[in-house]
């Protein structure tokens, strides 16, 4: 699997960074017109949004915060295409920006030299990576055999604790 990235080009990215009033997440999740429209393009590797910086996540979750207008599973949908097109799938996923996470574990925010609470940067010393991120990612390997993740933000937004 890993002899493809030697003559990858391009890549196909879905970003989507569900927040708490979206609705009918997923409904349009066609296969037919999702591969119709990748086919067209024909992208060395794709890459769906699987939870962005609100914390939310476009698959039925157990771990974290599943997006509260989700009625349709579409990262399952970008696995199948990806696998009858014989490309691999990757999945965007916010790690330390968390809207949703802080709301529920006020406790995981990242506090500044004032004292202030972040309201959506998580604290790296939290129980956030334990309790949440790494149980995430291992659900989302287990359930949609992804071939790997690419993790938003970190660079940006964290700071020494």
């Amino acid at each position: 699997m890993r002899e493809w990235i030697k003559t990858a080009y391009i890549g196909l990215h879905y970003d989507l960074h569900l927040g708490a009033k979206d609705r009918n997440v997923g409904a349009g999740a066609s296969f037919k017109e999702i591969l119709r429209e990748i086919s067209k393009v024909k992208p060395d590797f794709i890459q769906y949004d699987c939870k962005g910086h609100p914390g939310y996540a476009g698959y039925s979750t157990k771990v974290g915060a599943p997006a509260p207008g989700l009625v349709r599973d579409a990262l399952k949908v970008w696995k199948r295409v990806s696998k009858t097109l014989h490309i691999p799938l990757f999945v965007h996923y916010s790690g330390l920006m968390d809207r949703a996470a802080i709301a529920k574990h006020p406790e995981w925010a990242q506090v500044n030299a004032s004292g202030k609470k972040a309201e959506f940067t998580i604290c790296m010393n939290s129980g956030y990576l334990n309790k949440l991120l790494i149980p995430q990612l291992l659900e989302i390997i287990d359930l949609y055999d992804i071939d790997g993740f690419w993790m938003d933000g970190e660079n940006w937004v964290w700071r020494p604790g």
